[in-house]
């Protein structure tokens, strides 16, 4: 079986990690996987040639490129897979991948309606395109029900064969090992790109009333992007900057996630919410907001209880860790079992070639 796997480039976010770590996982199964970037630049690009997986360039100038001599030069190249798996949108790109002869697979990370001011123009062109295309793939696959029920509503899907696989991640040998919590001080983390959709400002306000309502502890948070500058400016302006470290962009994080008492993941409207599970690798609760969207999946079946609807709420639900550090040992290893029957890269792998080998049988309709 012959795949390759299309992204826009590989700079560091969710989707980018998990679709180099599937490729990772599907080419020790023993398929023959290649990755195209429209660009090369990006942190993750070392990391992704360091797999020795094939790395092809688009050619795709933008989201509205509608080159002729691209679009063929497309369509020859996946007229050599047997399936085309898509996981962002360019219709130059699901025009080739429709009209060439592998079988083509869409994946659906999370949408983006509403969440950026644009030309309206541009919207419409591009979200009819996506509705267009979306529909004519030969499977549609979300990354959690949330996913599903929102691009249902946006695309229709009526007559599209449609799938949730949840996401995963690579399993590595934890060297778990309980902590004496009584003597060191409470750790709230965040790990996060530093975007206005990830409300980072919701943790710094719960985190402040914490503190007002007589918490004691220090928040850590790990990233940077478009928000940093106005996140820094939150902090500041409720007088928080000893109490909160900006530890920036980490190519490290098990250090931090090691750090951390509880972990925060404070944004509305998420796809799915890799970094929950990371946590959960970790042993760490996972405390987040009922908007959520597909990290509620991931965390309502362990601790329903961690999931909140106020800032009030999640500053209650600090208090509470902060009081009961020494019970962090009673529930880690049940959270670590937890990610790894349910989260692994292999479990996901195993999902997706069963997907591929239905289309490529004729099984899915």
């Amino acid at each position: 079986m012959n795949i390759i796997h299309c992204i826009h480039s590989p700079h560091i976010g969710g989707i980018e990690r998990l679709v180099i770590e599937l490729a990772i996982a599907q080419k020790a199964a023993g398929m023959e996987v290649s990755i195209m970037l429209d660009c090369f630049e990006g942190q993750y690009y070392d990391y992704f040639l360091a797999q020795d997986i094939p790395l092809l360039k688009s050619g795709i100038k933008g989201g509205y490129d509608c080159n002729l001599s691209t679009y063929r030069t497309l369509k020859h190249t996946f007229n050599r897979f047997d399936i085309v798996h898509l996981h962002n949108f360019s219709a130059l790109r699901s025009k080739a991948a429709k009209d060439s002869t592998a079988r083509v697979v869409q994946t659906m990370h999370g949408l983006s309606k509403g969440i950026r001011k644009e030309n309206k123009i541009k919207y419409v062109i591009r979200e009819s395109l996506n509705k267009h295309f979306l529909n004519k793939v030969d499977a549609f696959v979300a990354n959690s029900r949330h996913t599903l029920n929102q691009a249902k509503e946006h695309y229709g899907l009526e007559n599209s064969v449609t799938k949730v696989v949840l996401n995963g991640i690579r399993i590595m040998d934890n060297d778990f090992k309980a902590k004496d919590k009584n003597n060191t001080e409470f750790i709230i983390g965040l790990v996060s790109r530093f975007t206005h959709r990830k409300r980072i400002d919701r943790l710094i306000k719960a985190f402040n009333l914490f503190l007002k309502k007589g918490g004691n502890g220090h928040c850590i948070l790990v990233g940077d992007g478009a928000a940093y500058d106005a996140v820094k400016t939150q902090i500041k302006s409720l007088e928080l900057e000893s109490n909160i470290t900006l530890a920036g962009y980490s190519n490290d994080v098990d250090k931090y996630y090691k750090q951390f008492d509880v972990l925060v993941h404070p944004s509305d409207n998420e796809g799915f919410g890799l970094i929950a599970v990371e946590a959960y690798f970790h042993g760490l609760p996972v405390l987040v907001f009922k908007d959520s969207g597909g990290l509620v999946e991931v965390v309502e079946p362990l601790e329903p209880e961690n999931i909140v609807h106020t800032e009030m709420e999640l500053a209650n639900r600090l208090l509470f860790y902060a009081k009961h550090k020494t019970k962090f040992a009673e529930n880690a290893i049940k959270r670590i079992n937890y990610a790894k029957a349910n989260f692994g890269i292999e479990r996901m792998e195993r999902e997706y070639y069963e997907i591929y080998k239905g289309l490529l049988l004729g099984l899915e309709r």
